[in-house]
C-alpha cells in the first residue's frame, strides 16, 4: 500500500474522511505482519542504507510548515497518536533487537562508524581494505582519494589492509600512529585506557609516537606474531610476542614438518623459528644436541614448546620478541 504525502498530512491534521483514516490506520497496522526487508540485509548493507538515508534527509529537509489549527475530535485524535507512537516504538524495538546496531555518520570529508552492538561489525573501506570493529568501537575514514589512506580509531579493531605501495595506510589512535602498506593486524586503544596495543598477523607495520619530530628513531617495526604496547603516561613502547602465535601465511606448508624423528633440538627450533617468525635462542650449544622424537601437529606454539622442554627436562622463557630455551643439555 502506498500513501500520498497529502493524505498523511490530512490524517495528522484530522482533516481526512473516515474511509481515508481507515486506510492510513490499516497501513500502520500492516507493519506488524509484513517484513520490512531490512532484517534480511547484511550488516554492511544496513550501515550503507542508513548512510544514504541520512544524506537524502539532509538534502530534502524544508523549513517547518505551521500546522493548520482545527477543531479536535479527542477520541479519534488520541487513537491516531497512539498508532503513530506504535510505529516509532516498533522502529526503536527493531534497532534494539537487531543483530548489530551500528551508527554511521557523515562528517566533513570523513565517514564515521560506531559499533554500539554486543557483536563484531565488519566495515568495508573504499580502497578494498576491511576492518572488523569490536563492541564500543568508533572508526572514521577519509572518504576521498588522497595520497595516503587515513583512519582514526577509538576502541579495538582488526584490519585487513589491501596492499598499495603508492598509498600508505595510517591508523591514528590517541598518541600513536600505525603505518602499513598492506597487512593484517589488530589494534586495541580505548579512550578510557592508558595504553594502546598493536599486534601483527601478517606483513609488517611501523608504530610511532605522533608528537615526536623524528619518526626514524622513535617507535618500532613489527613483523608477524609480534606486538607492541605503548604506555601513555610513561611515553614508551614495550615489544613482545602475541598471546597465540600463528603459522605465517606466506610460509609454504610443504616446506616444514612437525613430525620429528630423532631430530636434534637445534633443528626443531629452526623449524619453529621459520614457521612462526619468532627468534628461538638456545642457552648453550650442548642443549641443542639433545634429540627429540614426536608429532607436534595441530597444536599452538606454546603447547609445542611445553612438550619439547618437558621431554628434555628444560624450560623456556619469553624475552621480548625472542624465546630463550634453557637446560643442562644432553651427554
Amino acid at each position: 500500500m502506498t500513501l500520498s504525502q497529502d493524505l498523511i498530512k490530512r490524517f495528522l491534521q484530522n482533516n481526512c474522511t473516515d474511509q481515508e483514516c481507515r486506510a492510513v490506520e490499516a497501513w500502520y497496522f500492516s507493519f506488524e505482519k509484513n517484513l520490512d526487508g531490512i532484517s534480511q540485509m547484511s550488516d554492511e548493507e544496513q550501515v550503507s542504507l542508513k548512510n544514504k538515508i541520512y544524506q537524502k534527509i539532509k538534502r530534502k529537509i524544508q523549513p517547518f510548515e505551521p500546522v493548520q489549527t482545527t477543531q479536535i475530535r479527542w477520541l479519534g485524535y488520541t487513537w491516531r497518536v497512539a498508532a503513530v507512537l506504535l510505529v516509532f516504538v516498533g522502529c526503536w524495538a527493531y534497532l534494539k533487537t537487531a543483530k548489530l546496531t551500528p551508527i554511521a555518520a557523515v562528517l566533513t570529508g570523513w565517514v564515521k562508524f560506531e559499533n554500539v552492538s554486543p557483536k563484531d561489525l565488519k566495515v568495508n573501506l573504499p580502497d578494498g581494505s576491511a576492518a572488523v570493529l569490536k563492541p564500543n568501537t568508533q572508526l572514521s575514514y577519509r572518504d576521498s582519494k588522497q595520497k595516503t589512506r587515513e583512519v582514526t580509531l577509538t576502541g579495538e579493531a582488526f584490519f585487513d589492509v589491501r596492499r598499495d605501495e603508492t598509498r600508505p595506510f595510517y591508523v591514528f589512535t590517541g598518541k600513536i600512529t600505525t603505518k602499513v602498506l598492506g597487512t593484517s593486524f589488530n589494534i586495541k586503544a580505548y579512550a578510557d585506557g592508558q595504553k594502546a596495543e598493536v599486534a601483527v598477523v601478517s606483513g609488517k607495520v611501523t608504530v610511532y609516537e605522533n608528537d615526536v619530530a623524528s619518526k626514524k628513531d622513535n617507535g618500532v617495526v613489527l613483523t608477524p606474531n609480534l606486538k607492541v604496547v605503548y604506555f601513555d603516561q610513561e611515553a614508551h613502547f614495550i615489544t613482545g610476542i602475541v598471546e597465540r602465535p600463528e603459522i605465517i601465511k606466506t610460509v609454504k606448508t610443504e616446506s616444514f614438518n612437525f613430525n620429528f624423528q630423532d631430530t636434534p633440538l637445534v633443528d626443531v627450533l629452526r623449524v619453529l623459528e621459520k614457521t612462526y617468525g619468532i627468534e628461538m635462542v638456545l642457552e648453550n650449544e650442548t642443549l641443542g644436541q639433545c634429540r627429540l622424537t614426536g608429532r607436534l601437529e595441530k597444536m599452538p606454539l606454546f603447547e609445542k614448546l611445553d612438550i619439547i622442554t618437558r621431554s628434555l627436562n628444560a624450560t623456556y622463557q619469553i624475552k621480548g620478541t625472542s624465546i630463550l630455551v634453557s637446560g643442562q643439555g644432553c651427554e
